[in-house]
């Protein structure tokens, strides 16, 4: 199962994660310290289990209970209360929680509760299965594959009449906020009964945030599509997008097909926009122009990845997100863009920002981007992706000694200059013997070899991120002889910084 775990305490939410991890073979996708994020992550992750405590800032447990309730989202939910709470989680069970657990928690009784819960998953996959909902969403996702007698029970219990034509919407409501869906399951039954003259069978795929619904009736594809035009895009806000597309088919035996013809036109809401509904008749209208990459904002972009301002990084960042907003070719290309920027930004952080690098594969923005179908969330990724660079660059070493942080400090600021063990130790008022030994034990490393690797990360910066010629870099960085500053770079790096330079 997949379980997503809402506690305010650090200890207890982490706590609580390993112990699922090494008892369980249950896998945890996500943690949240209150409720609203908790609720942020139900809609993002879908998970099976939320395990939730009851007291937290912002939103507390029954508060978010209460919310995933109202919006209708399937999970199961355990609460987690402390003897003197347990009046709390009583009235839990009352709204709707599976069960509880008592703090602290025991690796039994956690172990215990969630086989409970796998039998209930289990049973519901059992029944969704075989219910005529499951069929039609597995021939959706392609996790059957089809017999007549499947096509048979749709058209039983469907109320569908072979011989007519079928229309299949679908829609993509990822990308719209957590009420969305529940409020197009509320606009779906008021279509049908405001038409009764048509079949409508809708059926939502959580774990993809999709909706797929099933019209049959005597209309056209433009009149059906104005109909639900109104509906489908109902009281959003300007963050929201949804996508949807319509597509007429001639039996149910098109079904399959007709999915994956639909999910690929999802992409196309960045060129048609996010308050339309996409058909084939729609795409055709497209005039894509030539794919053009913007290598330009790639030297941009590695500049600033390379100095210090945050505001500039911020600002190209947004000259290539307005760039790609208005570009008309292919929406794969568009995506593909994305993702070819973020690689470029990606490397040029392995070469001169090593804590952003780290953070940037373990967060896998370039799967976020890769798996976005609205340019909404490829433009989230890229904000996020900016946010962890600029993070690295505001954090300084995690150091203890204040003396040490005042040497570091001295040497961001001096670098430049002819800095020695003696001179520092000097400003600082102690022995160059007691310098050494304080930042041999604060560092790992001593004074000359940190000295050394903080200018060259600065010329490396510098090499990448301007027109500069070598000598004026090794200048700034505090080496008076470019030759000297030659032979120091290429032992410490590896090239010479010429060919540094050069290499992409």
């Amino acid at each position: 199962m997949r379980i997503l775990i809402v506690e305010d305490e650090v200890k207890i939410r982490t706590g609580l994660s390993r112990l699922i991890s090494a008892y369980t073979a249950h896998k945890v996708v996500g943690e949240a310290k209150n409720g609203q994020e908790g609720l942020e992550l139900i809609h993002a992750l879908c998970p099976d289990v939320v395990i939730s405590d009851i007291r937290m800032p912002v939103m507390d447990g029954l508060e978010m209970l209460s919310e995933i309730r109202r919006y209708g989202m399937k999970c199961h939910f355990i609460i987690l209360s402390g003897y003197s709470e347990f009046e709390y989680a009583q009235k839990a069970l009352r709204w709707g929680a599976d069960d509880y657990l008592l703090k602290p928690l025991a690796p039994e009784d956690v172990t215990s509760l969630l086989d409970k819960i796998q039998t209930l998953v289990d049973e519901e996959e059992r029944q969704r299965t075989e219910s005529t909902e499951g069929i039609l969403r597995d021939i959706l996702l392609g996790a059957r594959t089809a017999s007549q007698k499947d096509y048979e029970k749709l058209e039983q219990e469907g109320t569908f009449e072979p011989g007519k034509p079928y229309f299949l919407a679908a829609g993509y409501i990822g990308d719209a906020g957590s009420g969305y869906a529940a409020g197009m399951r509320e606009q779906w039954e008021r279509f049908r009964e405001m038409n009764p003259e048509y079949t409508v069978f809708c059926v939502s795929v959580e774990n993809t945030r999709e909706m797929f619904c099933m019209i049959q009736g005597d209309v056209c594809q433009e009149e059906l599509c104005a109909k639900l035009q109104r509906r489908l895009y109902h009281n959003l806000s300007a963050e929201d997008m949804p996508v949807w597309a319509v597509k007429e088919l001639g039996t149910l035996q098109e079904l399959k097909e007709a999915g994956e013809t639909l999910r690929g036109w999802y992409l196309y809401g960045m060129l048609l926009g996010y308050r339309s509904i996409i058909t084939a008749g729609e795409i055709e209208k497209l005039e894509e122009e030539p794919y053009q990459y913007p290598f330009h904002l790639e030297s941009s972009i590695q500049a600033a990845i390379c100095r210090d301002p945050a505001r500039e990084l911020e600002r190209c960042a947004g000259e290539f997100m307005d760039y790609v907003r208005n570009m008309k070719c292919s929406p794969r290309q568009i995506r593909k863009t994305y993702i070819k920027m973020e690689a470029f930004a990606e490397h040029v952080c392995s070469e001169v920002n090593q804590e952003a690098y780290g953070q940037l594969q373990s967060k896998e923005i370039e799967k976020m981007i890769t798996e976005a179908v609205t340019i909404g969330r490829m433009e989230k990724a890229f904000r996020k992706m900016v946010q962890i660079i600029l993070d690295s660059k505001d954090k300084r070493e995690d150091i203890r000694n204040y003396t040490i942080r005042r040497a570091i400090s001295y040497i961001r600021e001096h670098y430049q200059e002819n800095i020695s063990l003696e001179l520092l130790a000097d400003r600082l008022e102690i022995t160059p013997e007691y310098l050494s030994t304080l930042f041999n034990k604060e560092m790992g490393i001593n004074f000359s070899i940190f000295l050394k690797r903080f200018r060259i990360s600065h010329a490396k910066r510098l090499l990448k991120g301007t027109d500069k010629k070598i000598y004026e870099i090794a200048g700034e960085v505090g080496y008076n002889d470019p030759k000297y500053f030659n032979r120091v770079f290429k032992e410490e790096v590896g090239v010479s910084p010429g060919d540094y330079r050069q290499m992409v």
